[in-house]
């Protein structure tokens, strides 16, 4: 119940912005709170399942490899999160990072945008934009500071674009 009512207070938040709300793994919550979309874990329920529910959610999907992310572009989704890229404490546990060499050939494989996740402060940023991805996703970094505002200004300033 914590999770849904902390997406409903972000989604209407946000609402006015140019901010789209994914929720990770929990298509119930994105439906409820009005997200954009879901990005669901590389065994999580399928595309298919997804559109029954939403025809316009964006839908994301974590990837490991190659076979998994041109799987992942075939199946329809509309982009791919791959990682862990670089070493980090929460992913210890699934082996060894992918690397950037991993994310450049990720890049060239598939034609869908290419999130790197996985270790990602704002130094690391443009590796992984210069190795191909669209963007990327951090969770330590946001989790630990104690300015959120100056930390995504400070992400901000090293995306392309900005």
């Amino acid at each position: 119940m914590e999770l849904l009512k902390l997406a409903q207070k972000v989604s209407s938040s946000v609402a006015k912005y140019k901010t789209k709300i994914i929720i990770n793994d929990r298509l119930d919550i994105a439906l409820l709170s009005n997200a954009d979309g879901v990005n669901l874990p590389a065994n999580g329920i399928s595309i298919k399942n997804i559109r029954k529910f939403s025809k316009k959610f964006i839908t994301g999907k974590s990837v490991h490899s190659i076979k998994e992310a041109v799987e992942a572009e075939k199946d329809g989704y509309d982009y791919i999160m791959f990682g862990p890229i670089f070493r980090t404490p929460a992913k210890v546990k699934y082996g060894k990072p992918q690397g950037i060499n991993n994310l450049k050939e990720i890049c060239s494989k598939v034609k869908i945008p290419v999130f790197a996740v996985g270790g990602i402060n704002q130094k690391r940023i443009k590796k992984c934009t210069r190795a191909g991805a669209f963007g990327v996703a951090a969770i330590r970094e946001f989790m630990q500071t104690i300015d959120p505002s100056k930390t995504i200004k400070e992400f901000m300033k090293e995306l392309p674009g900005n």
